[in-house]
């Protein structure tokens, strides 16, 4: 399939959050037509406008699939900050805005996760029309594999800066969080919707993926893409397969009551 880029008007979409804070989305299509939309969640620290959920956003509009692309914090003052958040609250902001698009009459709604997003909408009680997670975290993956030399941590009260590659920041209270999940491959269970697992053949994660995998019930799928790294920004061929085999899962369920 090949991959055009077309330009399409894209919209402003902000939700009320029950604690009075809003949440961001970027709205590729419309909510009123009949088709699906796909919400884009980008992993941690990340944005709804990096490359990944960016390019997603056009290839699923392309085939006839609308798409809102979320920012778990952002830089409005009444947006979260990545400070004051943990997954928990990321899985319940995200239900927020799932229950948001059933209240405007969308009929069908799916969803895309890569790393911290995934694991976002694996702790999300939210229902879906169809998932597909791109190489999601794992709890155990904190412990196992990040802990060690190669992920130089610095910590003050409030803040874990790991300085390896480029450097990021995130609040320490998220870093402990992360340490007490261990292996929650259960969260794959009984989540009531079809689940499609993608894997990077050259990251660190592919075992846990399919972990995840064996857990998660019927109708299920995994796939790896050997040449992939965990960001899928390779090749121009991984990232066309990442969004082909996206688009299979969500068409299979286009038409089918879940």
């Amino acid at each position: 399939m090949v991959f055009t880029y077309r330009n399409t008007p894209e919209q402003d979409v902000v939700i009320d959050l029950p604690d009075g804070k809003k949440i961001h989305g970027i709205l590729r299509g419309s909510l009123t037509d009949s088709r699906p939309v796909a919400i884009i969640v980008h992993g941690r620290p990340g944005t709804a406008n990096e490359l990944l959920p960016f390019l997603a956003a056009h290839y699923l509009h392309e085939q006839e699939i609308n798409s809102l692309r979320l920012f778990l914090y952002d830089f409005a003052p009444d947006y979260r900050n990545i400070m004051d958040t943990t997954l928990d609250t990321h899985a319940a902001d995200f239900k927020v805005v799932v229950d948001y698009l059933r209240s405007q009459g969308v009929k069908k709604i799916f969803a895309t996760g890569h790393s911290y997003g995934g694991l976002t909408i694996l702790r999300s009680k939210a229902h879906l029309d169809a998932a597909v997670l791109w190489d999601p975290t794992h709890g155990s993956v904190f412990t196992e594999k990040f802990d060690n030399p190669n992920y130089p941590k610095q910590y003050t009260d409030d803040i874990v800066y790991i300085s390896t590659g480029c450097g990021f920041f995130y609040p320490r209270i998220q870093d402990n969080y992360d340490h007490e999940l261990g292996d929650n491959s259960t969260w794959a269970r009984h989540k009531g919707y079809p689940l499609k697992f993608i894997s990077a053949g050259k990251g660190i994660l592919a075992p846990y993926v399919q972990s995840y995998y064996e857990q998660a019930d019927e109708p299920k799928s995994i796939v790896n893409i050997p040449d992939a790294h965990h960001q899928f920004d390779d090749s121009d061929e991984v990232i066309e397969q990442l969004f082909h085999e996206t688009l299979l899962w969500f068409n299979k369920f286009k038409d089918q009551r879940v």
